[in-house]
């Protein structure tokens, strides 16, 4: 939870290619939906945090035959990222939420 907490509050916009989200018992897939929602609460996100959420939720569900069977489902994903979508009201980043939605449930 700390690794992920570091990653949004991150000062730069990270990259999905830069997160590795691994437990041992494969990909962490919805559970890291989970994660950020125990992270963020009811507290908002600034622009750069909602971006770097959805960098992570992409990075883990970019390998969909390494995420554990029990996370595959991305239903948690999905009511996050809708969670998102509703405190924004920047275009470009309810634009980023459903290219990040879309990805998730291809995979």
């Amino acid at each position: 939870m700390q690794v992920i907490q570091d990653l949004i509050a991150s000062g730069k916009e990270m990259r999905v290619e830069q997160i590795s989200l691994q437990s041992s018992q494969g990909g962490l897939g919805d559970e890291t939906a989970d994660l950020i929602s125990k992270l963020i609460g009811v507290n908002a996100l600034n622009e750069n945090e909602t971006r770097n959420s959805l960098a992570i939720l992409r990075a883990a569900f970019a390998k969909p035959e390494t995420i554990q069977p029990s996370a595959k489902d991305p239903s948690r994903t999905l009511l996050l990222l809708g969670h998102l979508a509703d405190f924004t009201d920047q275009d470009s980043l309810k634009r980023e939420i459903a290219e990040t939605i879309a990805y998730v449930q291809a995979r």
